[in-house]
């Protein structure tokens, strides 16, 4: 694991933790929460470095040089683990939690922490959260528990409730599009902070994955589909040729817009501000409760995904919703 760089909208969160640190009162447990695509992950592992590091600076970040943190960088470091799905997008199971916590009642070395990074804990199932609740209650000393999570709802409350909750919040727009400008060659900075919430590195990902082409591309074909000039079927094909977490993802920004537009919130910035128009006409004499619970359909097909949902299904289930809600305003 290399050693990460500091991203200036942490500043915050970190001299937070600095401070608690200097005083010896640093949580056992911390949920970091935010949205995805501020770098939760990167603070986790950043802190993570620091906690082992033997000579921090005087900001509390880790020196880079010393034995400990080129034990972190080499990604070997006795004292540092890290717990994520085996699979992107699948589940976190109580097997593997049991394991971190068979690890977690072991000391740490003399005069140095032992921390355990989950990412992203909301992929935890039931059982797997319920086996970490003990080793919330009762840390051994000098234990580091990290979750990171872009849906802390998901979480147990009883999870939720013994961390210390770190709220990452967007940067403002102005600083955000400084900061991406110079690292995409494509596309319009703040089109990409759009689309991407207001989430720097999620821009990032956005212009590297085409978001903006894939979401006009799921648009046209919604249109199609409410005007009943497409089959369904073959709108279903090819939204199978894209991996079905994209393809939920895009409709999700997209009826997020929906239901801003149809409920009036003209004010309100969109995923996709620059297609306002097309927008606005797709989502004209739709029913504002229909297009909420065609948001409800997606949420269930997003959280469906950790139980190896089929693809097919779920996206034929999604088209027959849609042609449901549009049955009306769709001619």
């Amino acid at each position: 694991m290399t050693l990460p760089a500091p991203l200036p909208w942490h500043t915050a969160q970190w001299s937070r933790l600095a401070a608690a640190r200097d005083a010896d009162r640093l949580p056992h447990a911390l949920l970091l929460r935010g949205i995805q695509g501020l770098g939760k992950g990167l603070f986790a592992r950043r802190l993570a470095a620091s906690l082992l590091c033997t000579a921090p600076t005087a900001s509390s970040a880790a020196c880079g040089e010393c034995a400990a943190c080129r034990l972190v960088a080499a990604g070997n470091h006795p004292d540092l683990h890290r717990l994520a799905p085996e699979e992107p997008g699948r589940a976190i199971k109580i097997d593997a939690v049991r394991e971190l916590v068979s690890k977690s009642v072991l000391s740490a070395q003399p005069d140095c922490h032992r921390v355990f990074i989950i990412e992203p804990a909301e992929a935890m199932n039931r059982a797997a959260a319920n086996a970490l609740l003990k080793t919330l209650e009762e840390p051994v000393t000098r234990t580091a528990m990290v979750l990171v999570s872009s849906n802390p709802d998901r979480l147990p409350g009883t999870v939720r409730s013994r961390c210390q909750q770190v709220t990452f919040g967007v940067p403002p727009a102005d600083d955000a599009i400084a900061w991406l400008a110079p690292r995409v060659e494509a596309g319009s900075p703040r089109a990409l902070l759009q689309i991407a919430g207001g989430a720097p590195l999620r821009a990032l990902t956005a212009a590297a994955e085409d978001w903006l082409g894939q979401d006009a591309g799921l648009a046209g074909e919604l249109a199609a589909l409410r005007q009943r000039e497409r089959n369904p079927l073959q709108v279903v094909e090819k939204w199978e040729e894209q991996p079905l977490a994209n393809v939920i993802s895009g409709l999700k920004r997209l009826t997020a817009d929906l239901v801003r537009l149809q409920s009036g919130a003209a004010h309100v910035d969109l995923c996709h501000a620059e297609s306002r128009a097309e927008l606005q006409a797709l989502c004209e004499g739709l029913d504002l409760r229909g297009l909420i619970l065609f948001t409800d359909d997606l949420n269930d097909a997003d959280r469906a995904m950790f139980n190896n949902a089929n693809a097919q299904m779920t996206l034929e289930h999604l088209v027959n919703r849609w042609l449901q809600l549009t049955r009306r305003g769709g001619r």
